[in-house]
């Protein structure tokens, strides 16, 4: 096994970690949406949102964040293991780099550059590597 494909699978493992972590999430706050008091407001960005309706929004996306992670993970370790079916993972992990950078724009926008910026840049990051080497397993299965 290369070291791009290995490279490829740890990073893919930390992705598995990320959405379960993102299941937990969301579970836990639209668990815990009911204790939230239905008259408070949030702003952000200048908008003004309902508490609950917030995490109503953070809950799902959490659920939503975690079930695409799990299975980009699973799409890398399966093109690691067998170069030849790297394709769905190379498009799956283009995808990936443009949320990332959308989600920092959005991110950004609407909390300004603060500590979390750092999540934003490491994201791009992963989602960068991961098309990178997928291009060059790619390349190998093309041997």
């Amino acid at each position: 096994m290369s070291k791009e494909r290995k490279l490829l699978k740890i990073i893919c493992l930390l992705y598995v970690l990320d959405a379960i972590a993102c299941l937990i999430f969301g579970g836990i706050t639209l668990a815990g949406m009911g204790l939230l008091d239905a008259s408070d407001v949030v702003t952000v960005g200048g908008i003004d949102f309902g508490l609950q309706a917030w995490a109503v929004i953070f809950g799902i996306w959490g659920i939503v964040s975690g079930v695409f992670y799990l299975i980009f993970a699973g799409a890398g370790i399966r093109g690691a293991n067998t170069p030849r079916k790297i394709g769905p993972f190379r498009a799956m992990s283009l995808i990936a780099v443009i949320f990332a950078v959308v989600g920092m724009l959005l991110g950004v926008a609407l909390d300004g550059a603060g500590a979390d910026t750092v999540l934003y840049v490491v994201s791009i990051v992963f989602a960068i590597a991961c098309f990178v080497l997928a291009g060059k397993v790619k390349e190998q299965a093309e041997r």
